[in-house]
């Protein structure tokens, strides 16, 4: 990977990661839509995917359907199960 590609990457992968904490930070949502997120951020939806995909490998969240539209972070799940009124551990602990 040359310089500016990999720069370049690193970049997207910054603005996406940045944009998804403030998302779940300003909202009580659980999850994300992929594609509002895209337009949101300028870019492609499937590069907004891509990084997402590798965020999910990293245990930031994950996708709850096979298209790849919904991304849900930990947090966010365990606020969904809070709602739902089931017993959530201590999220250190997930």
């Amino acid at each position: 990977m040359d310089s500016e590609y990999q720069r370049d990457y690193v970049v997207r992968h910054k603005k996406i990661r940045d944009r998804l904490e403030s998302e779940m930070k300003n909202c009580d949502c659980g999850c994300i839509s992929v594609p509002a997120m895209a337009v949101a951020l300028k870019m492609d939806e499937r590069t907004v995917r891509s990084h997402l995909k590798i965020m999910e490998m990293d245990k930031v969240g994950a996708f709850l359907d096979p298209d790849g539209k919904a991304f849900c972070t930990k947090n966010g799940i365990i606020n969904i199960a809070k709602d739902m009124g089931l017993e959530v551990k201590d999220h250190d602990q997930v």
